[in-house]
């Protein structure tokens, strides 16, 4: 199998992992809460990046000099950040929210040109536009069921995506000082630093994490477990992966197709059609797409 096959396995692998974890998600962040599912599923992942990390002889040990921004990523990006998405998941739904996640390309870039100096096209802030629209559509489609546009689904859909996209920022900002570090290692310690922030916040926020998940039945904790497993450990596993032996705009342009599987396997668990609003929104989220990644396809993949 060739580098690029290889590269859309991993990916496409990736996008349904998380797509179907993120039903799950929302699930319980209705059940229980976001927070709870947050913390939930940062244990699984830990726990699993551990397993690996001493299966495969990894250090688990490093100085804090040398894995800071991992850490510091993890408390930013798969704490507060994630904490904003799944409460986004909870008030909106999956589908809609990874919908807005296409915000996050365009603020990376932005960071990245702000801080490295990597260049931005004129086309990908169009991009811009599109997803406003996105967000006017889906205030709208509320507003026309309920009387009210949902303004803090929303806005916490678009904080969670800041935040995830800070995460990301530091994470490059490590690999570009320490290129030995692999996927895994960054996952092991992002999740150890989520852990540890969550560790400092118990005094001040009530979790319950293991009251709340003994009230579970006994399915409820399975998919609970296979939920954070897929979304949290694997896909970022499999994500990483597909970096690691492809092209940039390949791997990048296939994951864009995570917003519309979310959307289908939303529809199938509520067995809902898709509504004309939500249709408008996956159309005006494709030309965004269009605008952002047309840079890099007119260089070639």
């Amino acid at each position: 199998m060739n580098q690029e096959l290889l590269a859309y396995t991993y990916s496409f692998s990736a996008v349904i992992t998380f797509s179907v974890a993120s039903i799950g998600f929302t699930y319980f962040s209705k059940k229980v809460s976001p927070l709870w599912m947050n913390v939930f599923k940062s244990v699984v992942a830990f726990a699993a990046a551990l397993i690996f990390m001493l299966f495969l002889g990894k250090v688990v040990f490093e100085p804090i000099g040398k894995v800071w921004p991992f850490v510091v990523s993890g408390f930013i990006g798969l704490n507060l950040g994630d904490f904003f998405i799944l409460s986004a998941y909870k008030r909106i739904g999956p589908g809609r929210t990874l919908i807005l996640f296409g915000f996050e390309p365009f603020f990376v870039g932005s960071f990245s040109y702000i801080f490295w100096g990597e260049q931005i096209h004129s086309i990908q802030f169009v991009a811009i536009i599109f997803f406003v629209m996105c967000l006017f559509l889906f205030g709208l489609e509320q507003f026309k069921k309920s009387g009210t546009w949902e303004v803090r689904g929303l806005c916490y859909a678009l904080l969670g995506v800041i935040l995830d996209s800070v995460g990301v920022l530091l994470t490059r900002y490590n690999y570009n000082i320490y290129p030995d570090f692999g996927g895994l290692e960054a996952l092991f310690f992002r999740t150890g630093g989520a852990l540890l922030s969550f560790i400092l916040l118990i005094p001040f926020v009530r979790m319950e994490l293991v009251s709340q998940f003994k009230k579970l039945t006994f399915n409820e904790k399975w998919l609970a477990i296979i939920s954070s497993f897929l979304g949290t450990f694997l896909t970022l596993v499999l994500y990483l992966q597909a970096i690691r032996v492809g092209k940039l705009a390949t791997v990048t342009s296939i994951v864009l197709v995570d917003p519309m599987m979310s959307t289908f396997f939303e529809c199938v668990w509520l067995k809902l059609w898709p509504t004309r609003y939500l249709w408008m929104a996956i159309g005006c989220f494709v030309c965004a797409m269009f605008c952002l990644m047309y840079p890099q396809w007119s260089q070639g993949f």
